[in-house]
């Protein structure tokens, strides 16, 4: 196998499989990507076995092959490479060993064959559908935020993608806050929901955040993949059933406060500077016209701000934690944002006009 490519699209190509594979593994050839070299083109591949993402990339290849490749060890080499250099990869069977030239560097590196390397399974993926590029972003970066962390619940570490009513939606929840981001189009195709994995949901944002066309996808009840014009993500799901999450969407939160996003955030950070690093608990104080925001740090030092809103309801106090709040209000950016509370210990709802389509929860804490 040998070939020439231009040192930054290379980099930009690997650069997207750092995070797919991981840095200890039990199977060596894990540790490796896979390049293919065709006539007109490579086609660079990654797995952890849970996920394998694939990119095909324009080059000038003269002989053609493949070879399995060190990950961390190749993406090193050609970062340091000069900029506007070269990268020629000549690879020699008898001896199992991959040259990576440039300029006046040579680097000799033992392959493993492309034999060993898996493959995942896409057959069968039942239902397929395209989608905009940027109503994939909503669904994915309004959501991601509020996957959950504990191993224990695999079935809340993700984004449950399904179809709400008639449009598709997408989920997340940590069993502390909720998010919820459907399309502003009709379903064209119903389907059972499917959860996919945190590390999926990841790697998709990355891409998406580089991406503008169309994106397609299919999947059946096991897997998933995600094509992204000449990026391609196959990956498994959570084999489990989403919570009926419906059921904590409070139907009667009749006290409403309304505020502007960006101040808000800003006071919220300012005050819950002093909270607890742990919960990072903040008061709100609501009477009509105004929120007192409240924090109280370890050593009984205090911090407040008190804020002008608009407040239907009479007078509340109620306890979140900051960072839950600030994630929100991360994603709204701008405008008017609106509160939603209950003289109950129901969750509150934040939702904003600039995102119509997208609703927010978030559990009160214990005074």
């Amino acid at each position: 196998m040998e070939f020439v490519i231009q040192k930054k699209k290379l980099l930009d190509c690997l650069s997207h499989f750092q995070s797919v594979v991981e840095r200890r593994n039990t199977i060596p050839i894990l540790s490796n990507i896979k390049v293919s070299a065709l006539e007109g083109g490579l086609t660079v591949t990654a797995t952890d076995l849970a996920i394998e993402l694939t990119e095909h990339l324009v080059a000038d290849v003269s002989e053609a092959g493949g070879i399995t490749i060190p990950s961390q060890l190749f993406f090193e080499i050609v970062r340091k490479a000069p900029e506007k250099s070269e990268i020629r990869l000549k690879s020699e069977d008898k001896n199992s060993t991959v040259y990576v030239l440039f300029k006046d560097s040579k680097f000799s590196i033992p392959f493993l064959p492309v034999d060993d390397f898996p493959v995942m399974d896409e057959d069968k993926l039942d239902v397929e559908f395209q989608i905009k590029s940027q109503h994939f972003k909503d669904l994915i970066n309004n959501c991601k935020f509020c996957m959950g962390l504990d191993e224990s619940r695999l079935y809340l570490n993700g984004i449950y993608l399904h179809a709400s009513g008639e449009s598709i939606s997408t989920v997340a929840t940590d069993g502390h806050r909720l998010s919820k981001c459907s399309l502003p189009e009709p379903l064209k195709q119903s389907f059972e929901g499917i959860i996919i994995p945190k590390k999926t949901v990841l790697e998709i944002s990355k891409i998406l955040d580089e991406f503008q066309d169309d994106v397609s996808l299919s999947f059946s009840k096991t897997r998933m993949k995600v094509v992204l014009g000449n990026i391609k993500i196959v990956s498994k799901l959570v084999n489990a059933s989403f919570p009926d999450y419906e059921s904590v969407v409070p139907k009667d939160n009749d006290q409403i406060m309304t505020v502007d996003c960006k101040s808000f955030s800003e006071t919220i950070d300012r005050v819950s500077t002093i909270s607890d690093e742990k919960f990072r608990t903040v008061k709100f104080d609501i009477s009509k016209n105004t929120c007192v925001v409240s924090s109280f740090g370890n050593d009984k030092s205090l911090g407040t701000e008190s804020v002008e809103v608009e407040f239907s309801g009479s007078e509340i106090s109620i306890n979140f934690n900051a960072r839950y709040i600030l994630d929100v209000l991360a994603i709204i950016k701008n405008g008017k944002v609106r509160f939603s509370f209950s003289n109950k210990t129901a969750p509150t709802i934040l939702e904003c006009d600039s995102l119509k389509n997208s609703l927010f929860l978030i559990m009160q804490m214990r005074a």
